[in-house]
């Protein structure tokens, strides 16, 4: 569970509010850990965190990958952040997204993604990979002129990239920083935020 909990920090996709409610939730489902010492360390994680942060540049590599997510989406790119744990979850996601209610048929013309596992690496420090492909072929070399407005698109934000130039392989960012901050709290709301009142045990 410190391990779920962890990631969930680390990965900075998530409120703490919605961390804390993933972690009641995994106790009425499940159970089988003590909820006061989860949330205790939720709260260390946090600080720790918020700790770190405060080291880090003001614009990071997560900042400009989410600027590169955004003009992909507005140049027909179906370009989805954390989609799941597996690449087969990717394409789910994806598909979803393109199939959804109110969505144009031609709005999209490829995909681009990363999934839970992509970010573990990119938090080891063993950066980022990206799934890419050309909806509606079933040529798979349309995928090319895709991956290189992605890798267009990634080098204007001065990110190093590394790809073969062919559908075979993913994209990759090899010096990509995982660096996301957690949203929507002040570093000194954290022990409150997980109903810690007093400070004993607690690692700022």
């Amino acid at each position: 569970m410190e391990v779920y909990v962890g990631g969930l920090f680390w990965y900075g996709f998530h409120t703490v509010a919605e961390i804390h409610a993933l972690i009641d939730k995994e106790a009425a489902t499940d159970g089988g850990f003590d909820l006061d010492l989860i949330k205790a360390f939720a709260a260390n994680t946090l600080a720790e965190k918020r700790a770190a942060e405060a080291q880090w540049p003001q614009t990071t590599d997560c900042d400009k990958l989410d600027r590169v997510f955004d003009q992909l989406n507005q140049q027909r790119i179906c370009a989805l952040q954390y989609v799941g744990d597996t690449l087969d979850d990717g394409y789910g996601s994806v598909s979803d997204t393109i199939n959804a209610d109110g969505v144009p048929q031609d709005r999209y013309m490829g995909y681009c993604f990363y999934h839970r596992q992509d970010m573990d690496h990119a938090l080891q420090g063993d950066g980022l990979l990206l799934a890419f492909g050309y909806l509606d072929s079933d040529n798979p070399k349309d995928a090319v002129p895709v991956g290189q407005m992605i890798c267009d698109a990634l080098r204007q934000e001065g990110l190093e990239v590394k790809w073969d130039g062919t559908h075979k392989r993913r994209i990759e960012l090899p010096g990509l920083r995982w660096q996301r901050r957690t949203p929507g709290l002040a570093s000194s709301d954290a022990r409150r935020a997980f109903g810690l009142s007093d400070q004993r045990g607690f690692r700022a």
